[in-house]
């Protein structure tokens, strides 16, 4: 809920509530009790990876884009390092940003 004053929040909301659902969901999920990982993505773009792979937590990251495959790569690398768990991260890529191993991008974002 910390990007309720954000235009493009304002935005998708303006119809059908679509991010109010998505958090009353993942509320849900982080009181079920089960291992979770929340990857909340900005825009989407169709187009190969570019740039690397940036992580920060929960409302922190308010602009920026990455590809569906750098989405799908994450979503899978999350099964695989514990240091995922029981965590809602948000994902762009940047091509300043450094290459950094999953295990560390993941590591860096403390529990929710």
């Amino acid at each position: 809920m910390g990007q309720v004053f954000n235009p493009a929040y304002i935005f998708l909301n303006v119809f059908g509530l679509t991010l109010i659902a998505k958090l009353q969901a993942e509320q849900y999920i982080k009181k079920s009790g089960i291992n979770y990982t929340i990857i909340r993505p900005g825009g989407l773009r169709n187009d190969p990876p570019t740039g690397n792979v940036v992580m920060e937590p929960e409302d922190t990251l308010y602009e920026g884009s990455i590809s569906r495959d750098q989405v799908a790569e994450v979503a899978v690398e999350s099964l695989v390092h514990p240091e995922s768990c029981f965590k809602v991260v948000e994902i762009v890529s940047r091509t300043d940003a450094p290459k950094r191993s999953y295990k560390d991008l993941f590591g860096s974002i403390k529990l929710t």
